[in-house]
């Protein structure tokens, strides 16, 4: 665990451990799921997490619907068998989530409050984009979920519904009091009409802690202007809040090419 004492005293922690086709009338819609504490303290606390996320929550949804806000107890499911319920990511076009994060060999894993679960890419056929609502953006406030070494093989079958990018880190984000407000900032950015890339960046960058955030697109060359590898880095590099509903929802084997931007101590 890095930890580093601040000019205030507060101790770092490293948390380690999406839009839609509608007309410019209609409000998007996102969800929330975020935990700060642990069952039996399984994980370490991230003391600011309720203040991110919240603040996330307060920010959008002064311009679009806010779907639900809720906690990782028993969440497991939500992120696979039942993502179109209630509170999983294919219920909103943007799902928010900030707990710790990692990966392994094969997956990239969320952990729940639960003590010992944790939700991963591949193990629970994650396919994110193509039920209810389907989610076009799904971010993550979470230490290394899109490290770099090995990302394709780990989030290639979730990108198969439709997923439009992925937002996270490649390596380490962190709970403290100067990056409580990440959560707003990335919410206001969006507003704001900066690309998803760029509110993602802007908004986890820090004047104190080295963030290492990350994004990840699909490209395809099916009714395309481009190849799959061009159409993939304008995707990555000009969908916005805004205007998401004019991209494709690449499936299946129509998903071409991976590709990904990330900044090291932002």
């Amino acid at each position: 665990m890095k930890t580093r004492f601040s000019f205030f005293l507060a101790v770092v922690l490293a948390v380690c451990a999406v839009l839609y086709e509608a007309d410019d009338t209609q409000a998007a819609r996102f969800g929330t799921r975020c935990q700060q504490d642990f069952q039996n303290s399984w994980q370490t606390n991230l003391s600011y997490v309720w203040r991110r996320c919240s603040w996330f929550n307060n920010e959008l949804d002064d311009t679009d619907t806010k779907a639900f806000y809720y906690n990782l107890h028993g969440a497991r499911s939500a992120f696979s068998t039942c993502d179109d319920c209630g509170a999983g990511p294919d219920n909103v076009h943007l799902f928010y989530v900030s707990t710790h994060g990692g990966t392994d060999a094969t997956d990239a894993r969320l952990v729940m409050w639960d003590q010992n679960v944790r939700a991963r890419t591949n193990t629970d056929s994650w396919r994110l984009g193509d039920e209810s609502t389907g989610a076009a953006f799904f971010a993550q406030y979470a230490c290394s979920t899109l490290k770099r070494d090995g990302i394709i093989g780990r989030w290639a079958n979730t990108f198969r519904g439709g997923l439009i990018m992925a937002t996270g880190s490649h390596d380490k984000l962190y709970d403290s009091l100067t990056t409580d407000e990440t959560g707003e900032d990335f919410a206001d950015d969006l507003q704001d009409g900066k690309t998803v890339k760029w509110a993602w960046f802007d908004g986890n960058g820090d004047w104190w802690e080295d963030q290492d955030v990350a994004v990840l697109a699909s490209g395809s060359s099916r009714t395309s202007a481009h190849n799959s590898e061009a159409d993939c880095n304008y995707r990555r590099d000009h969908v916005k809040w805004q205007n998401f509903g004019g991209y494709s929802r690449w499936r299946d084997n129509d998903v071409e090419w991976m590709c990904w931007s990330w900044i090291t101590d932002n």
